[in-house]
């Protein structure tokens, strides 16, 4: 495997080996991007200046059989928090990039000018774009599969990365051939913009140079694997994870009215039971896979009434954050909102919060859908309104002198009450990437290892150390390239050490994968407290501390210096 590093302003391209002596060797995914971002970006620097660099890379698994692990990490000094970003992403691209024997792409410098990267069976070459400006997602992989063909893998950006947006996302071609999958937390695709790129183009391969020193042994780890995976997750696989609906509201934690509430009155009009209802009455799908290798297929594909493909991949929390915490109950209006910031390029869950904010403080009326509409077109014409609300929760809650502005180091919180899910507030507050639930998502019933006592969602007990291992475990699965919906747990760190020393031939040990999920974070700490991010911004905004979510009556308890001190122990 190799790390291919682009100058984007002089066009050169350099090609490095990753060999068993390298410094790379066990470095995929998240673990490769952090490593480089740490060891070759100055952290002080203009996350859109020159000296940024942008690493697309796949996981150390990518390109063998074991189940979702086909996943593309995106990283990169942000532009939103300031610190350093690992956004992770399905789609077709990961796969094809290990097959075509590429580790990572590193994208350095900046240009002006419009340029696609384009890789195939005869190497890569930069070509221009110019033909491309101002194109949403949707018609420029059309365009793109006209010229490269139909079963390309496209990383791209549309008009919110070229216009250097702060909450601009990457977006990657899914299975059936829309630009529905996005890395879109921490604004990449305004560092993608700020090197000019407007989408990596990889044409397969025919033969893959993915190696597997013992196939016999692998498939004897992965295969029974994937087996208990699809079974298991039977259910998201029928309803996807908008299943979570109903039973966040439930649990009393689903962010409502700019997370002043935990429950929504509306919220069967919204839910994944009635999201299947319509799919299966108009024809759309269920059962998708996010890329290739995944088992799990918790993706689906909405139609409108006259069967036409509105979007895919319609998330929870794209569906909360812009549904409950709106206080918009209507599917078909979500899912339009879901389109246009897919066809734009932004972050569904940061343009969620920045909408609540506006809500919260009367610029825009509670539900109105059409209002929200109106503003992602003004972020597609880069106007003095589409730049209001394209540059993150913080941004517009400095410019509104907002109180209440849901974000941690500068990214809004995902869609989950920190006042009542105790162990995913302890994760937005200390994760190096910000408020980032996919950090370590611990959603209802989710432990780090199986027969230990966590205590109940929504109190304090044992949440630290939950959140902890979470994360660890987490980054784990990130350098594999697997989705965390596998497990990130202490169980299955021991069947990813299998899986590696059968495809590498090695005899790593459980505490040597978690050592690399260790490393990870430390490398992502040392860089954030050299860029200014420092622990003592482990913390939630006051308000969840001051103000009880209804209707559980819950706040956030946990002490400031606790959290400060929470990645003290990583060296224990």
């Amino acid at each position: 495997m190799i790390i291919t590093r682009i100058n984007v302003n002089t066009e050169s391209i350099e090609y490095e080996e990753i060999t068993k002596d390298s410094k790379y060797f066990l470095l995929g995914a998240r673990a490769l991007s952090s490593k480089i971002i740490h060891d070759e970006v100055p952290p002080e620097c203009n996350p859109l200046g020159e000296k940024n660099k942008l690493i697309i890379a796949s996981g150390l698994l990518t390109g063998s059989p074991f189940p979702s692990s086909a996943r593309t990490s995106i990283g990169a000094k942000s532009p939103l928090t300031r610190g350093i970003k690992e956004a992770n992403v399905g789609g077709r691209g990961s796969m094809m990039l290990a097959r075509h024997g590429i580790r990572a792409l590193v994208l350095d410098g900046i240009s002006s000018n419009l340029k696609l990267i384009v890789i195939n069976q005869d190497g890569i070459k930069l070509e221009t774009a110019s033909e491309y400006k101002g194109f949403g997602n949707y018609n420029l992989h059309s365009k793109l599969y006209d010229k490269y063909g139909k079963k390309i893998g496209i990383y791209s950006i549309g008009p919110a990365g070229e216009h250097l947006m702060r909450n601009a996302s990457v977006a990657a071609n899914d299975m059936e051939g829309y630009p529905s999958r996005h890395a879109a937390r921490g604004g990449l695709g305004s560092v993608m913009g700020s090197k000019g790129i407007k989408a990596v183009i990889i044409v397969p391969i025919k033969n893959s140079k993915v190696k597997i020193h013992d196939l016999k042994e692998f498939r004897a780890v992965s295969k029974p694997f994937a087996k208990e995976l699809a079974s298991s997750k039977e259910i998201f696989s029928i309803f996807g994870t908008p299943l979570m609906m109903n039973g966040m509201s439930g649990l009393q934690g689903l962010p409502t009215k700019n997370f002043r509430m935990g429950s929504y009155k509306d919220v069967d009009k919204i839910s994944g039971e009635k999201l299947h209802e319509l799919i299966m009455k108009r024809g759309g799908k269920n059962r998708l896979a996010c890329s290739p290798t995944c088992v799990i297929k918790c993706s689906n594909l909405i139609v409108d009434e006259n069967g036409n493909h509105v979007t895919s991949s319609f998330e929870y929390e794209t569906i909360t954050l812009n549904g409950s915490n709106l206080m918009i109950n209507d599917l078909d209006k979500l899912a339009k909102i879901d389109h246009l910031c897919d066809d734009i390029g932004i972050d569904t869950i940061e343009f969620g919060c920045t909408v609540g904010v506006a809500m919260d403080v009367g610029n825009v009326k509670w539900g109105n859908a059409e209002k929200v509409f109106e503003i992602l077109e003004e972020i597609r014409k880069n106007s003095k309104i589409g730049k209001l609300y394209s540059n993150g929760v913080l941004h517009i809650g400095k410019e509104l002198n907002a109180k209440r502005v849901p974000q941690v180091k500068g990214q809004g919180i995902s869609a989950y009450d920190p006042r009542v899910m105790k162990a995913m507030s302890v994760t937005f507050a200390t994760s190096p990437m910000g408020a980032d639930h996919t950090a370590g998502a611990a959603i209802a019933g989710r432990v780090g290892r199986q027969g230990k006592d966590y205590g109940e969602l929504n109190e304090n007990k044992g949440k630290f150390e939950l959140s902890y291992e979470l994360q660890i475990y987490t980054a784990v699965l990130d350098s594999m390239g697997c989705c965390y919906f596998i497990g990130p747990s202490h169980e299955n760190m021991k069947l990813i050490a299998s899986a590696i020393n059968a495809m590498y031939d090695l005899n790593l040990t459980r505490e040597d994968i978690i050592g690399i999920g260790k490393q990870v974070i430390r490398n992502e700490l040392e860089f954030n407290e050299k860029a200014g991010i420092s622990q003592e911004l482990n913390d939630v905004p006051n308000f969840f501390r001051e103000e009880a979510s209804e209707p559980s009556g819950l706040k956030f308890t946990f002490l400031k210096d606790e959290l400060k001190n929470f990645w003290k122990k990583l060296d224990d």
